[in-house]
């Protein structure tokens, strides 16, 4: 508990010493060290690399997925820079969205079999009926012709 008292008390005065030193602060915030460059350069993202990696990603794993290959394991590499991550992302969106597209068409291809099959049996129960009506006229005709046949020879 002394120790942390100590800690945020000297803090503190560092950060007072600093702030009323404006010479101190633009001096030591004027000139980066070798260390600073390098995790900024190593920090800054580049989206134009992402972009193209993403798309390279994503047009190979909708071309495995539509081939029926298996997903690539992508852990080495996501983490090396912008465009890798960026491939990374792209080819697990493109693999995927085959598999949606695969399901999506799956189901359109069902509903229209569905709707031929309806349409279908519509159809055949219509031409079945019209038969059937068919059927009866001629029957009706053929009881007339033997009605009035009947009555003729009376």
């Amino acid at each position: 508990m002394r120790r942390t008292g100590r800690v945020m008390l000297l803090g503190s005065a560092l950060l007072t010493t600093l702030a009323l030193s404006p010479t101190g602060v633009s001096h030591a915030a004027a000139t980066p060290t070798e260390a600073t460059l390098s995790m900024s350069q190593h920090s800054a993202f580049s989206r134009d690399d992402y972009k193209k990696g993403f798309r390279d990603g994503y047009k190979d794993g909708r071309a495995d997925c539509k081939a029926g290959m298996e997903k690539k394991a992508m852990q080495g590499l996501a983490g090396e820079d912008d465009y890798e991550r960026g491939y990374s992302d792209g080819y697990d969106k493109g693999f995927h969205s085959c598999k949606r597209m695969k399901k999506e068409k799956k189901e359109k291809m069902h509903r229209m079999h569905e709707e031929r099959m309806h349409r279908m049996h519509k159809e055949k129960t219509q031409r079945m009926h019209e038969q059937r009506m068919q059927r009866m006229h001629e029957q009706r005709m053929r009881t007339e012709k033997a009605h009035r046949m009947y009555q003729s020879q009376r």
